[in-house]
């Protein structure tokens, strides 16, 4: 019987996934609470105490923060099942968890500034609200966390070995 499995490549140990480069270094981060918040998101920053969202290139700081993906949808990082349960809430917003469905990346570096030049059409220095783009040909939610030289990347998860693939191409990672 013919093997239509072989032709792809495997997918990477995501534990043990690192590129490096001269300046920049990605690999994954695992273990990460990611929830779906949909509808009054003012409402649902103030109840959970998270500050304002971040959008495109934002910075974010910390464990839990809020990334805008759409005028009335976040990404919320870090808010565990016992934190908030999934389901709508009557303060006017919904709740879906969504960690199995996101693989998320971490590039490293002063070289992050060439990645999102070779990776995206935006302008880094004016990006706009919402942090939900289209990163190396596929939709991600990109901004920045802890500092401006680490960049976040979450992509659908049936999409991370492209998104791999396409990051060790890249010539920042290529050996000379």
């Amino acid at each position: 019987m013919l093997d239509v499995a072989a032709k792809w490549q495997p997918e990477p140990d995501w534990a043990h996934a690192r590129l490096a480069g001269r300046t920049i270094a990605v690999g994954a981060v695992n273990g990460v609470p990611q929830r779906l918040v949909s509808g009054d998101i003012d409402r649902f920053l103030a109840r959970h105490d998270l500050g304002q969202e971040v959008g495109a290139l934002g910075l974010a700081f910390g464990d839990r923060y809020a990334v805008r993906v759409a005028r009335d949808r976040l990404l919320v990082i870090g808010l565990s099942a016992s934190d908030l349960r999934d389901g709508w809430h009557d303060e006017g917003y919904a709740v879906s968890t969504v960690s199995s469905a996101l693989r998320l990346f971490e590039a490293k570096g002063n070289g992050v500034r060439h990645l999102l030049a070779q990776a995206t059409t935006i302008d880094p220095d004016n990006p706009g609200p919402c942090a939900a783009m289209p990163f190396a040909g596929v939709m991600g939610t990109v901004y920045r966390h802890g500092d401006a030289e680490t960049l976040r990347i979450h992509v659908d998860r049936g999409l991370a070995a492209y998104l791999w693939e396409w990051f060790q191409w890249q010539p920042l990672f290529l050996q000379e």
